[in-house]
């Protein structure tokens, strides 16, 4: 069991997450508070197998005009639902990415065989919150270095033109997502 948290840098907020990963699989349970245009508090739980592949997303959003949620489930033939709609649009897709979090970053370090240099083209299920807005979205990682005696490694994020290069703890972890967020 983990516990994380992180402040946002680029506008108003604060996450705050339990983990926990064991032979069952990985579980995340957050809270977001932000402040970017409007104030809005954002919970979720993710859930992945042992192998950190996706299963199953609930998210709820709380705003002034009041809550809306998503469930997104992934099973195991790879096709997605959206409370229990099927989702065509994102069934070549393995991974989430919840734009807001530096969490979901993880999924795919801890997925993945990795080694400096090694890259990845991943298409993911992009979720946009507050709105909960749901596409597919083509995400290259590279590894730029690890640190075999303490676990640490880089990696560099890209989605079209934006890119960061993300510092991760031994377990994944981002620890600076730069110019967005700064874990405490």
């Amino acid at each position: 069991m983990a516990e994380l948290g992180w402040v946002a840098t680029e506008w108003a907020g604060t996450e705050h997450v339990i983990v926990t990963h064991d032979a069952a699989g990985f579980r995340a349970d957050s809270a977001m508070i932000l402040a970017d245009g409007e104030l809005a508090r954002i919970a979720y739980q993710l859930e992945c197998r042992a192998d950190w592949e996706f299963v199953r997303v609930d998210v709820t959003v709380t705003r002034m005009a009041g809550p809306s949620r998503l469930s997104l489930t992934r099973d195991a033939d790879g096709r997605w639902l959206a409370g229990g709609e099927p989702l065509p649009a994102l069934d070549h897709c393995v991974d989430i990415d919840i734009n807001r979090t530096p969490l979901t970053n993880t999924l795919p370090i801890r997925r993945l065989s990795w080694s400096p240099g090694k890259a990845y083209d991943l298409d993911v299920a992009y979720i946009s919150v507050p709105e909960l807005d749901i596409r597919p979205s083509r995400q290259r990682y590279t590894m730029l270095w690890r640190d075999d005696r303490t676990g640490e490694a880089a990696y560099r994020y890209e989605s079209g033109t934006y890119q960061a290069d993300l510092p991760v703890d031994a377990d994944g972890y981002v620890r600076n997502y730069p110019g967005l967020w700064q874990r405490l």
